[in-house]
């Protein structure tokens, strides 16, 4: 990797950050506090990023943590707008080996977790789309569709599925833990 690509994805990694903090569901509140305050590392088979174009593609085995936070995919894209502002980020695996998400929320002992073929996160929007096998793990409480979209400033989840799908009768499926008093 010559200096300019070395160069290039440091300081991607700079535009990477709005959008490592705002991914995780409810991120902003539920994550542990000292996760926003450590280094983001990215590992990937190869990386190409276009500053110019406003948009830094990962691909191949891409891990990406931050403190407690994992995030695996197949390929991972990250669009900027002119101001170099996050627009949206796209996680994608395949039906085999899906896009996956965890991370620990403050005062929990257990990871929220989320899997799909494909995850969309709009920042302005202030929405997260799992796309196809979508599932959503916090608490044991579970929530699976074919379409899942998180409002991260309500903190409001909307599912459906396709009835064509076979796999799950295109019907949601949730399941709520009983709460201990």
């Amino acid at each position: 990797m010559n200096s300019k690509n070395t160069c290039s994805i440091i300081l991607s990694h700079y535009y990477l950050l709005p959008f490592f903090l705002f991914l995780c569901f409810p991120i902003n509140v539920m994550a542990l506090a000292n996760d926003s305050k450590q280094a983001i590392n990215l590992e990937a088979d190869s990386a190409d990023i276009d500053d110019l174009k406003g948009i830094s593609i990962y691909s191949g085995n891409v891990v990406l943590t931050q403190g407690s936070m994992v995030i695996k995919s197949t390929k991972l894209t990250i669009y900027y707008d002119k101001n170099k502002e996050l627009e949206k980020a796209v996680a994608t695996g395949h039906k085999n080996k899906l896009a996956t998400f965890k991370q620990r929320p403050e005062g929990k002992t257990t990871d929220f977790f989320a899997r799909a073929e494909t995850m969309i996160y709009y920042l302005q929007k202030d929405k997260i789309h799992l796309l196809k096998q979508a599932y959503i793990n916090q608490d044991g409480d579970t929530f699976s569709g074919d379409k899942i979209v998180y409002d991260t400033k309500k903190e409001t989840v909307a599912a459906n599925s396709n009835k064509s799908n076979r796999n799950d009768g295109g019907r949601v499926r949730v399941t709520i833990q009983p709460k201990s008093k």
